[in-house]
């Protein structure tokens, strides 16, 4: 049973579980819908890295040999029909919720499904479609406050800006990715960044989108919706997302997550800090 769980990597999902959890309270849902939204995008998550996983097991048989599929731990048949257990059980959850929530989960489900099968492997498009999964648990969040009409409330502006510094910052951690997995992958035959281009040009890539991410991290106190709490906070996470470019790929993959999370941190903080 163990790797079962060790498969869906509980530290990704608890990262979009806490951005459901930023979005849902930024926008005031009840208590019901924060919690079928966190566990909908916690099992549509485990689904997507369960079906990453299967796609990705001839490369992870040389980039990650321990992982629970490479390993031969979990059998392929059984890590198929465990994806599908999780995607079917997640959007049957959302649609719980709302006609939006479901919507996107339905959406995000197939986009999951084709990442992992095709997107992945073109430069930037599949570092730019797993980033978008990141940006969209805050989005998913707020979906989860609405009633029947879709309105745009002000607090939209926020969750928005959430999405985009979670995009951004995201992006340069895949690209990052994609320089530690070079060698598995070129034997592969694959088309990331840093094979198509050079490691080189790669890392300046990856490093201007982290530092976009931190040039507008203070955007939300900007624009008054926060004080200086989130700043003191946020600051922390700049400084470690600045200190992860300089650092070797699967060392910036340990800080930048890190990182990630002092950030949302710093929105849940910034959030409180309102009411």
């Amino acid at each position: 049973m163990k790797e079962y769980i060790e498969i869906i990597r509980p530290s990704i999902v608890f990262l979009s579980a806490l951005g459901v959890m930023i979005g849902a309270i930024a926008s005031k849902a009840t208590i019901l819908n924060l919690v079928l939204a966190i566990a909908s995008v916690a099992l549509i998550s485990s689904a997507g890295i369960v079906t990453n996983d299967y796609y990705d097991y001839e490369i992870d048989k040389i980039n990650a040999p321990h992982r629970p599929l490479p390993s031969g731990r979990i059998s392929k048949k059984f890590a198929k029909i465990y994806a599908l257990f999780l995607f079917i059980i997640g959007t049957a959850i959302a649609s719980l919720i709302n006609i939006y929530c479901f919507a996107l989960a339905i959406i995000n489900s197939f986009l999951e499904f084709f990442y992992a099968r095709n997107l992945k492997r073109i430069a930037l498009i599949g570092n730019a479609t797993d980033s978008w999964f990141v940006a969209s648990t805050f989005i998913y969040g707020y979906l989860a406050s609405l009633g029947k009409e879709l309105i745009i409330a002000d607090n939209f502006y926020l969750i928005f800006i959430f999405s985009l510094l979670s995009f951004f910052a995201n992006i340069g951690r895949e690209i990052f990715g994609d320089i530690e997995d070079l060698n598995g992958d070129k034997k592969l035959g694959l088309k990331t960044l840093p094979i198509i281009t050079s490691v080189k040009f790669s890392r300046f890539i990856a490093s201007s989108f982290i530092i976009l991410a931190v040039i507008l991290s203070p955007l939300p106190f900007l624009l008054g919706f926060f004080s200086y709490e989130y700043i003191a906070i946020v600051l922390i996470a700049d400084l470690l997302f600045i200190y992860s470019i300089f650092q070797e790929p699967k060392k910036n993959q340990k800080i930048s997550k890190f990182a990630m999370l002092i950030a949302i941190i710093a929105f849940l903080v910034g959030i409180l800090a309102q009411s």
